[in-house]
């Protein structure tokens, strides 16, 4: 569910604002599902090479399905973000989206990205802002602390809470980089904003097997809560309200 609905859209009008990838090559850090990889494949063309990178084993061999039909362009590496087991400035780009908070050693991660980087490389990092901004997942926190459960949803702000945008910025430039520009996208989530959806949402993210082992009052009483706050979000239209991402864009 994730993916159709945030991190393929979200990867597209990253890639989108920031190319031509033609012929480039693009090291996709924390790579995941492979979406983002998927979608260079695309851009990159037969001359363009995407290394897709990630710590986790698992989430490689999904990649791997994911990007099956994409041949030879797409190269696999088991990979934490420090150190990263890349060679010193062999690629052209580096994008990493909604990766960068989970790393537990971000300055250090920042230096290995620009250590990677050919000369006038660029960085595209990507984090979603606080559930404050980020309001279906504002609606699930608020949710969960109604009923009680103030440690799943602190779960479930870590994502969102646990990269503030100063601190983001200031791991780049201390990194060494020539400029550093912190941008702002955002977006409404779309989708048919009944609050089946919100449901549907807060059972797709890393809390939602935590979530299915709720009492059933608790689970009855969370699906209440949320869907409460999700028609106050949604107000008769097709959004769960607003998406807010911080995108830094470093240059060697």
């Amino acid at each position: 569910m994730l993916v159709p609905l945030i991190f393929r859209p979200w990867g597209e009008r990253l890639l989108d604002e920031h190319g031509p990838w033609g012929g480039r090559t693009v090291l996709d850090l924390a790579t995941g599902t492979g979406v983002v990889a998927r979608l260079l494949a695309d851009r990159v063309g037969s001359d363009g090479q995407v290394i897709a990178a990630d710590i986790n084993p698992q989430m490689l061999h999904v990649a791997r399905d994911h990007c099956a039909g994409s041949g030879e362009r797409v190269r696999f590496v088991e990979s934490s973000a420090h150190p990263l087991e890349i060679d010193s400035g062999t690629v052209d780009a580096v994008i990493c989206q909604q990766g960068c908070q989970f790393f537990p050693e971000r300055a250090q991660s920042a230096v290995e990205i620009l250590r990677v980087l050919r000369d006038e490389g660029v960085a595209l990092v990507s984090t979603w802002c606080s559930v404050a901004e980020c309001k279906a997942f504002g609606a699930i926190c608020g949710a969960l602390d109604a009923i009680g459960e103030t440690d799943l949803a602190n779960m479930m702000r870590r994502p969102f809470d646990h990269m503030p945008e100063d601190e983001l910025q200031a791991h780049f430039e201390e990194a060494g980089f020539g400029s550093v520009e912190l941008q702002r996208h955002e977006a409404l989530m779309t989708c048919d904003g009944e609050p089946k959806s919100a449901i549907e949402l807060a059972l797709a993210t890393p809390i939602g097997p935590q979530l299915r082992e709720l009492a059933s009052s608790l689970f009855d009483a969370f699906t209440e809560e949320l869907s409460a706050r999700a028609t106050e979000l949604s107000r008769g239209e097709s959004h769960l309200g607003k998406l807010v991402s911080n995108v830094i864009v470093a240059r060697k």
